[in-house]
Parts: C-alpha cells; sequence; structure tokens
C-alpha cells in the first residue's frame, strides 16, 4: 500500500511493544490491545493521515482534523511531556514513552474514575476532558473514541489483535 502511494515502508518500532506492556501493566491497561489501537490509528505506524510519526503520537490525541495554534491548554499535563506547535495536527510528546504513557492514559480516563497510580505524571492534554469510567471495555470506546465509530472497539480486538495471535 505504502508503494502504490509513492511511500516508502517504515518499519514498525517494535520498542514500542515492550513500552505499551510495561505502561499499560502500570495503570491496569492491556498494552498488547492498546498498541493494536496504535496500529489502527497510525496505519501500521506510516503515519498516512493527519499526525506524523515525528511527534510520538500514537493515538492521535487532539487531532481533531484543525490544525492546531500552539496555544491551547495542556490542561494540566506535564509541559516537559507533552506541546502544542502552530499549524501542527495533535500533541507532540517529548518521547516515544510519554507518547505510550499519554495514550495510556487517556484509555485509563475512559475506563475508570480513579486517579493517576501513585507516582504518575499527567501527560495526556485531554484526560480532563473524557467522561471518566465511560468506557471500562473496548467497546466501550464505540461512538467515543472515534465518531461515529460505532464498531471502533471491535475492530481493534477482531482486525488488528486477533490478526495478531493467528500469525
Amino acid at each position: 500500500k505504502m508503494v502504490q502511494n509513492g511511500r516508502v515502508f517504515q518499519p514498525i518500532p517494535l520498542e514500542l511493544v515492550d513500552l505499551y506492556l510495561q505502561i499499560g501493566s502500570e495503570y491496569g491497561i492491556r498494552g498488547d490491545l492498546a498498541f493494536c489501537q496504535a496500529v489502527k490509528e497510525t496505519e501500521y505506524f506510516q503515519f498516512t493521515g493527519l499526525v506524523q510519526s515525528w511527534q510520538n503520537n500514537y493515538c492521535g490525541l487532539w487531532a481533531t482534523g484543525s490544525a492546531c495554534t500552539g496555544q491551547e491548554s495542556l490542561n494540566g499535563a506535564d509541559p516537559g511531556m507533552v506541546k502544542f506547535q502552530p499549524g501542527v495536527h495533535g500533541a507532540v510528546f517529548s518521547s516515544p514513552a510519554a507518547g505510550v504513557e499519554a495514550h495510556i492514559q487517556h484509555l485509563y480516563a475512559y475506563a475508570t474514575k480513579e486517579s493517576l497510580p501513585s507516582g504518575k505524571v499527567l501527560c495526556d492534554p485531554r484526560f480532563g476532558l473524557v467522561a471518566r469510567g465511560s468506557a471500562p471495555t473496548w467497546q466501550g470506546l464505540n461512538a467515543r473514541w472515534a465518531v461515529p465509530g460505532i464498531t471502533y472497539g471491535q475492530s481493534i480486538i477482531q482486525d488488528y489483535w486477533l490478526k495478531a495471535l493467528n500469525r
């Protein structure tokens, strides 16, 4: 598909798998499924949409279709971990680990009303904007993470996770 579009296929950054598994376990979030969600959101880490690979934004946080002004509120997120740049679509994270942590935190916000685990620094600038605890299952993300997204959660499991298991 990348060659058909005149682009070179970029290898999937396998170090992200370990980050997703480790950080996910620290929050009680399935890191394997979160990684599959990142695969879905980034088109297998080819970043064919508005968000670019250098942003370390693996789930499209704040990529709403309009470019950022650079003046967006961090909503309490650590400015050493995340920023906004004028003309860039979505948040920009300082490192792959910060991007993964923000993704996991966003899922955590949907899954529970609990505070961040002890010692964790807020990386997700949209954490407080989520209807906390509104999606404790992957299917609960339907019509919340992606609109209309009526089968969004099922797609993560069926189209990505199960296919990876069957390889």
